[in-house]
């Protein structure tokens, strides 16, 4: 099947890579261009909305190329199943992950999956339960208890600590907490929002007005705090 790619969501909240290679797009651009196949995406949702649960750099590079569509599996689902599926796709095939990549997917479950265990988290994404629980430990949750579910599906009770009741040492000595620190998304953006510009062809007679529209953007939003 051949999905529209307008109607593909570039929902960048469930990217899973710390950034979009734009070597890759390319590479994948030329050899779609020299006719080379592709293996087929994998989306959730309709023919006429839907979420990419693995693929996004095939997308870019057809995209890039100008192409209207391209093969595509759809799954029953939405964004959450698009989701689910991109935590762990790349963890066995595909480009190499990066540990900021493992970072990310971590970060993205933890954000959509709060209530679920770190080994359920970690299955989920690919990596290991202390990673997870690393992560975790930085975002600093209130104190008190709260419930997670495990992989069985059943519900757990958990203590929590905030950062005004770090735990202590076996010494005694009170363990630092590392505080979540502001998030660093800003060049997977702009790599994505300049590979959407790079589409606009040079004899598109909205091209001057669209870079004239981004410009005046840029320049109201530079200094925003």
């Amino acid at each position: 099947m051949n999905i529209k790619i307008e109607n593909i969501k570039l929902d960048a909240s469930i990217q899973c890579r710390a950034a979009i290679d734009t070597t890759i797009v390319n590479d994948y651009a030329g050899r779609m261009i020299e006719g080379d196949k592709f293996p087929p995406i994998e989306l959730y949702g309709t023919q006429t909305e839907c979420w990419i649960g693995d693929g996004w750099h095939r997308v870019m590079a057809a995209k890039q190329i100008g192409a209207v569509d391209i093969p595509a599996t759809l799954h029953v689902g939405g964004r959450t199943e698009a989701l689910k599926h991109a935590l762990g796709a790349n963890a066995l095939h595909g480009h190499r992950r990066t540990n900021a990549d493992k970072r990310r997917c971590v970060e993205l479950a933890l954000k959509e999956f709060p209530k679920l265990s770190n080994r359920a988290i970690a299955d989920m994404c690919g990596v290991s339960a202390e990673m997870v629980n690393s992560i975790r430990s930085t975002q600093l949750p209130e104190s008190g208890t709260s419930t997670r579910i495990g992989k069985d599906g059943k519900n757990r009770l958990v203590k929590q600590q905030s950062a005004d009741n770090e735990p202590t040492t076996k010494g005694g000595k009170q363990k630092k907490s590392q505080k979540l620190g502001p998030p660093c998304n800003g060049m997977q953006f702009a790599r994505m929002a300049i590979m959407d510009l790079e589409q606009i062809r040079l004899d598109d007679k909205e091209r001057t007005e669209a870079f004239g529209t981004v410009k005046k953007w840029m320049e109201d939003n530079e200094n925003r705090t």
